[in-house]
């Protein structure tokens, strides 16, 4: 079909459209094809030398990688893309223009730099594994830089990554792509060292497998509709022929941290090419994986958890599987909906990604006297557009030039598949298409979509989630009039729900329910055939966790500014206060601190604003509003706690373990605290360890008088202030389990007046004082009188006696 061109050298730009004869049972068929040597206009010529050591790819099959989130690209420029061959080649205009290879810093790599896996995690940003070390490659605006990453200390050969392309800027989305693993194939998965990086390339960290695990190393996937991750292991570890057979994933949670908890079904995954296995995740997280080898190609639409052959049909069978025809695979590509295999006699085959069974059809019958010559690669252009790319050296330079030739897939699988079935589908859409969704605890999700089958196909949609343990749904098809054909329309209805709540499961298979999880709901048309490619499924990617915009705030009824004691210049303008050496703990322990000096605070007035204004004689109980976007949706019915972010310990609570009517020991900030090796209060008490006192199961209550330190549920409970005047910068930490996924904080500042300033005079000082003035004032009444007397008495007696 297209021609293959060896490698002479020729710099002659060639552009073909090639007429093409194929007999088959039906009368003679001429189809259009592509192909063309592309070069740049610029000439190459001996002086341009590559600078640095030259990359070269392990494996004897080259391969291609499409960055794939490129969907959004308003200019409609290519992908990205790395060709891994006898050179490695990166381009960014679709191998439209001449190369020198890439090359490596010789003071990194030196003299031979081979490349045994790669991986794209931004558009500009890839991951290399080159002799055994990883180095991120950055290329923008015409700069490149290589660097070598941090915390793999052993040698490792392969890299695995999943890339979130739904558009936006949402930061799980963002983190699923700066995740990749990094791990050496072949020895006893007990005994490998996987590493895990999640800012992209830059920093790694070792992970531990549980020793439990038996077999052979094969691979590293990250599930993320499906909320795990995913080991490729073989159980046999026989040698020779038949290595892989017996092969199994296992899964653990995203971060591992969890145990081992179940398997896959195990399946055949035959090589004679030793562990080097190859594996494909799509781009949009809907479950497809795609594992081969040079002998097998297999495909799984439940990350891993079911993984089948692709069937195959050919010119001369109907249906085959294993062995894959054409003596062995060069190399396999996919796209959003599309996947497409090279083999070693240049044999192409192409299918349309299915849920229930992926069926390929021979597209190039191939050339039998150049089989096992494999330097060709695989890329798809666009939907139903496929190129096969293969470079060619210069006699003159060190450039490359690049043949490719373009399949118009649609046309070639029309005019030579006439048997295969038409799509049964003409209309499928829904608003929910390609965009992230969020359910937050208790929350629900409605959905529709429009649905029109061809008439006779009987075909209806169905509905799937990849991730059943975190996603709940229910659906429903009802008529919705006709289309302007006067072909049946039908609406499909569908309720997202969190499994936890559904009531529609066992309780224990809502195992995730604390962290809430990921999973993809698609919508699709199952055997729909290789005629669909156009016809891309609806999907969604639900996030069973915490929205990115729902916050909270502290409720602010009567302010500092607004009573006059301050305002806002005077806040503003680099404003500080001092807190008392003898008030604040720097380890939040709340003991005193001997030694150490006045805390002078600088006032954040661009953050807190003006502090609610409180009286130290009545006890507070901070109001929490729950807000998303900057719309206010509900005052926060759920415990929570809060601390003085500089340490300070001059208040206290309102109710004890006892009157809060504990049955076991509520926990407090002190204890917490101490656990910690670093005393963080932000994240010493979060909903993830938060345990209340109303549980049978928790400690004894040993302490009915210790003070209870949560606030919220139990409203009789409030801050009370000691005899002080001053600031308190508070954060609010909601800690109820019930309430959200999200961990909810808010900071506010208060500043607490009315208290009169202390007498230092005692009170028994001033009472005896006070009766020592009353006894002196009876005893000199009562001496002044008597001396009165004494004056009077002898003018009396005198006249009376005369």
């Amino acid at each position: 079909m297209c021609g293959w061109f060896s490698e002479t050298g020729k710099t002659l730009h060639v552009m073909l459209f090639v007429l093409i004869t194929l007999r088959h049972k039906d009368p003679v068929i001429w189809v259009v094809i592509r192909a063309r040597l592309v070069y740049s206009l610029r000439s190459f010529s001996a002086r341009d030398k590559v600078s640095g050591t030259v990359l070269s790819f392990t494996s004897t099959e080259p391969s291609l990688l499409q960055y794939p989130c490129n969907d959004g690209d308003p200019w409609g420029r290519p992908s990205p893309a790395l060709y891994l061959g006898q050179k490695v080649f990166l381009s960014t205009d679709g191998f439209e223009t001449s190369l020198l290879p890439l090359t490596i810093p010789s003071e990194l790599e030196i003299p031979n730099a081979s490349v045994s896996a790669a991986a794209f995690v931004k558009k500009d940003q890839l991951v290399m594994v080159i002799n055994g070390r990883v180095y991120l490659y950055i290329f923008r605006a015409g700069e490149e830089e290589w660097l070598p990453v941090q915390g793999i200390n052993f040698l490792v050969t392969k890299l695995s990554n999943t890339h979130c392309c739904y558009p936006g800027q949402d930061p799980a989305c963002q983190a699923i792509s700066m995740t990749i693993f990094a791990y050496e194939t072949g020895h006893s998965v007990s005994k490998s060292h996987i590493f895990r990086s999640e800012d992209g390339g830059h920093t790694f960290t070792a992970l531990k497998l549980s020793p439990e695990l038996q077999g052979v190393l094969l691979g590293v996937y990250n599930f993320v509709s499906l909320s795990q991750t995913g080991l490729l292991i073989n159980h046999t570890h026989s040698g020779g022929e038949g290595k892989g057979e017996g092969a199994y994933f296992s899964y653990t949670g995203s971060n591992m941290s969890h145990m081992y908890s179940h398997s896959s079904m195990g399946f055949n995954l035959k090589s004679t090419g030793g562990h080097d296995v190859q594996g494909i995740q799509h781009p949009y997280l809907w479950g497809f994986t795609i594992l081969w080898t040079k002998d097998t190609l297999l495909i799984s639409s439940s990350n891993g958890l079911l993984v089948e052959p692709v069937i195959v049909q050919t010119r001369e069978f109907s249906r085959t599987s294993l062995p894959f025809p054409g003596g062995g695979l060069c190399h396999v590509a996919i796209s959003n909906t599309e996947i497409a295999a090279l083999t070693q006699d240049h044999q192409i085959f192409h299918g349309s990604l299915d849920m229930v069974s992926t069926i390929m059809v021979q597209l190039e019958e191939g050339n039998s006297s150049q089989k096992g010559l494999c330097n060709a690669a695989l890329m798809f252009d666009k939907v139903g557009m496929l190129t096969v790319l293969s470079p060619i050296p210069t006699n003159s330079s060190w450039a490359y030039n690049f043949q490719k030739c373009t399949l118009n897939v649609q046309l070639l699988i029309m005019e030579f598949w006439p048997p295969l079935q038409d799509c049964p589908v003409e209309i499928l859409k829904g608003h929910f298409h390609n965009k992230i969704h969020y359910i937050d605890m208790h929350q629900k999700l409605n959905f529709s979509a429009t649905f029109v089958p061809k008439p006779g196909t009987g075909a209806f949609p169905v509905v799937t989630v990849s991730n059943p343990h975190v996603l709940g749904f229910w659906a429903q098809i009802t008529e919705d009039g006709y289309t302007y054909d006067g072909n049946t329309k039908y609406s499909l209805y569908m309720q997202l729900l969190q499994q936890y709540f559904s009531g529609m499961a066992d309780p224990h298979f809502s195992d995730t329910f604390p962290s809430g999880g990921m999973s993809i709901l698609t919508v699709d048309i199952p055997n729909k055939g290789p005629s669909c490619i156009d016809m891309q499924p609806l999907s969604a990617l639900i996030n069973v966790g915490c929205p990115p915009t729902k916050h909270i705030k502290v409720f602010k009824n009567t302010t500092a500014c607004s009573k006059g004691l301050f305002n806002q210049g005077m806040l503003q303008d680099n404003f500080t206060y001092t807190i008392s050496h003898n008030l604040y703990d720097p380890h939040f322990l709340a003991t005193p601190q001997l030694g150490q000096s006045d805390l002078e605070v600088l006032y954040k007035y661009n953050k807190l604003g003006c502090p609610l204004l409180l009286y130290y004689d009545t006890p507070w109980l901070p109001i929490l509003e729950l807000w998303e976007n900057d719309a206010f949706v509900e005052h926060v019915s759920a415990d929570f706690v809060v601390f003085e972010v500089n340490g300070m310990y001059n208040y206290d609570y309102l109710l004890t373990a006892a009157e809060a009517n504990c049955i076991s020991q509520p926990q407090n900030w002190t204890a917490l605290i101490q656990k910690q090796d670093s005393p963080n209060p932000h994240t010493a008490w979060s909903r993830m360890n938060y345990e209340s006192c109303k549980n049978h199961d928790g400690p004894k209550l040993v302490s009915p008088s210790a003070k209870y330190q949560i606030l919220g549920q139990n409203e009789k409970n409030k801050i009370i202030f000691s005899h002080y005047n001053g600031f308190y910068i508070f954060e609010a930490i909601v800690v109820d389990k019930l309430y959200s996924y999200c961990e909810l904080s808010a900071t506010v500042s208060v500043y607490v007046t009315g208290a009169l300033p202390k007498s230092y005079i005692h009170a028994w000082i001033t009472l005896t004082a006070f009766l020592t003035v009353i006894l002196i004032a009876v005893l000199m009444g009562y001496l002044l009188h008597k001396l009165s007397l004494m004056k009077k008495s002898p003018k009396v007696k005198c006249v009376t006696f005369c």
